[in-house]
């Protein structure tokens, strides 16, 4: 866990697929986060299986992966050629008073909704951009 996350007002961080994957292959008893915890958004690069309570959702090549605390989901990886991106966040990171948004009501997160969208590959390659630029302001010092 990052130091100091505990203090933290919404925790947001993000993870590159392929970095957590290597990561796990060498120690696969530490996991970083519980998603039970989180948020989280996934920008899915190969052929995977999304399984949700109420659905069974195949992913053939690009998709975006919407998860909540409140539903329980499992994400199953059909080949070896996995890559791709996600974001977790805490509740609190995206306050209402603050983004205008209740994160329960939005369509993604609400129980019974779709949340899985397949996207193309110039889609999904835009959305690698997006993440990328995500990690590099997480990286930064700029506070």
């Amino acid at each position: 866990m990052p130091p100091g996350i505990q203090k933290e007002i919404g925790h947001f961080n993000v993870f590159s697929l392929v970095d957590l994957v290597a990561k796990y292959k060498k120690d696969p008893g530490n996991m970083l986060y519980s998603q039970r915890e989180f948020y989280k958004i996934s920008l899915i690069r190969g052929k995977s299986i999304a399984e949700y309570a109420d659905k069974v959702i195949e992913i053939e090549k690009y998709a975006l992966l919407f998860a909540t605390p409140k539903i329980p989901y499992h994400w199953i990886p059909q080949d070896l050629e996995q890559k791709g991106y996600f974001c977790i966040f805490t509740s609190d990171f995206l306050l209402p008073s603050k983004s205008g948004a209740v994160l329960d009501e939005l369509p993604i997160f609400r129980p019974g909704g779709c949340p899985v969208f397949e996207i193309s590959e110039a889609q999904a390659d835009e959305m690698v951009m997006i993440y990328k630029k995500m990690q590099q302001e997480m990286s930064s010092t700029y506070l």
